[in-house]
């Protein structure tokens, strides 16, 4: 592993939710290079890879346990703090990672499609903030508190109506809950990535909104084939944990209510120049 902090015997506790692959399993094994005992959590049919993950956590001598449970539940998320903190000691960061991606035309999306993203993106969201806040509050002694929101919910897309908003209310919960749990000693915020590509996902995947050529968008189709020629290409789920390291650690103790976003080509993409400029740079880097 690239990480040089296993010296770090003790950092506290973490709890990870959806680590079997992805982001997830990039940032739990991050803290677990750093220090910290490692809860990871996911659903039963991911359970192979949870254990892998477990495994892993094991070879770089730092203690670790296997939750499953469905974010979208309270009383699972309820019980899924208290097995951590009965397991590990504590929680001294929620990484509230869990979220399903599902894109389509905003005149097509269905009520079940809505309520399945809003139930994973944002409900499940709320139960991991809200009862990681009691735990850390109950041992008076701080936390740190990080959800998975995404570029899409800084800034809508088409075909992403229903996702974009799951996480814009991400990023409203993020800021309030910072306001109120600043006076604990909690700082809470936010990652957002742009689109994570990770081993279990096709070469080929759904192009960046934003290069989506205006004819495209008139006939309602969703193009499947990636730009390669964009910056957004082979973004990898390790982009991701040396932000929430950093967010975890002492020297972070200062930011919070913020949502970071992680996404090279959209950063770039809304210069002073407008729009124009971000077609001269989709093609030409």
């Amino acid at each position: 592993m690239p990480f040089p902090n296993t010296r770090l015997l003790n950092r506290g506790v973490a709890l990870v939710t959806g680590a079997a692959k992805g982001a997830g399993r990039a940032i739990a094994l991050r803290l677990a290079s750093e220090g910290f005992k490692v809860a990871i959590h996911d659903l039963p049919h991911n359970g192979e890879q949870l254990v892998d993950v477990h495994r892993n956590i094991q070879r770089l001598a730092q203690h670790s346990v296997v939750l499953i449970a469905d974010v979208t539940i309270e009383d699972q998320v309820k019980s899924l703090i208290e097995d951590n903190s009965k397991s590990l000691g504590g929680l001294d960061v929620m990484i509230a990672n869990a979220a399903v991606r599902e894109s389509a035309p905003l005149t097509s999306t269905t009520a079940e499609t809505w309520d399945r993203l809003f139930a994973v993106n944002t409900r499940g969201v709320f139960f991991c903030y809200k009862y990681a806040a009691q735990q850390m509050i109950s041992q008076r002694k701080g936390g740190r508190i990080i959800g998975g929101c995404s570029a899409w919910g800084k800034k809508g897309g088409p075909f992403m109506s229903a996702y974009s908003a799951s996480h814009f209310a991400v990023r409203g919960l993020t800021e309030s809950a910072a306001l109120e749990l600043r006076e604990h000693g909690i700082t809470v915020n936010a990652y957002a990535p742009r689109q994570i590509f990770h081993e279990a996902m096709p070469e080929i995947d759904i192009a960046p909104i934003d290069i989506i050529d205006a004819e495209t968008i008139q006939n309602g189709q969703l193009p499947t084939k990636l730009e390669r020629g964009t910056l957004a290409h082979r973004e990898t789920p390790q982009v991701i944990a040396p932000l929430v390291s950093y967010l975890v650690s002492e020297e972070a103790h200062y930011i919070t209510g913020q949502c970071i976003g992680i996404d090279r080509h959209r950063a770039l993409s809304f210069s002073v120049n407008g729009p124009q400029h971000q077609t001269d740079i989709t093609n030409h880097v």
